[in-house]
């Protein structure tokens, strides 16, 4: 497993680079790969597309030929997977932090919580997300350019969600506003509870 990140650069297209996940947070996205749902491009298009829209914090996480789009949501993290020709699948996984997002903890995610322990769903999150505004965090945590291939790989497995976005500015350009906020609604009807990872 390998995080893929796009850098910006004036008057060309983001450069992307690589890094590998370390082994902990690999297991830990593995075992919530296991709680995943199948999502249906009219779903990901109800709800979901609209994070990209939002200043929700996420990352891209190249997994053989699939990417795993990782975001920080409520009620902890939303992952969704897309693979090549289309297919998507999707979970929502409750934070270890017992108040995150301001819910009300229960005992059981009180009694659950090592405020010491590593949290995963942040490194997936941000570990990539610094790093691709910070070029020193960058080269400290061993992101090099990507090679054709892995841009091959990355592009094919989003090919099917960049169709639905440009679906999404035909259908949707003139009241986009609007759209968020539905899909906005749609994903915290999506994402209940969600699953608490060990």
């Amino acid at each position: 497993m390998r995080y893929v990140i796009l850098v910006e650069r004036k008057r060309e297209a983001p450069a992307m680079y690589t890094a590998e996940i370390d082994q902990d947070d690999a297991a830990y996205l593995q075992a919530a790969a296991k709680t995943m749902r199948p999502l249906s491009s009219e779903d990901y298009m109800r709800g979901p597309a609209a994070i990209l829209h939002m200043l929700a914090r996420y990352s891209y996480i190249l997994d053989g030929q699939d990417v795993y789009w990782c975001v920080e949501w409520t009620p902890g993290m939303i992952v969704i997977k897309f693979s090549p020709g289309g297919q998507m699948q999707w979970t929502a996984l409750r934070s270890p932090v017992p108040d995150f997002g301001g819910r009300q903890p229960t005992p059981e995610d009180k009694a659950a919580y090592d405020k010491d322990a590593p949290n995963h769903q942040v490194n997936l999150i941000f570990d990539p997300w610094i790093a691709q505004s910070d070029a020193e965090d960058r080269e400290a945590k061993g992101f090099l350019p990507a090679d054709a291939k892995t841009e091959a790989t990355f592009e094919a497995a989003l090919a099917r969600v960049n169709e639905i976005g440009e679906q999404i500015e035909t259908q949707h350009g003139h009241d986009l506003e609007a759209w968020v906020y539905r899909g906005e609604d749609e994903v915290a009807k999506m994402v209940g509870e969600g699953v608490l990872i060990d």
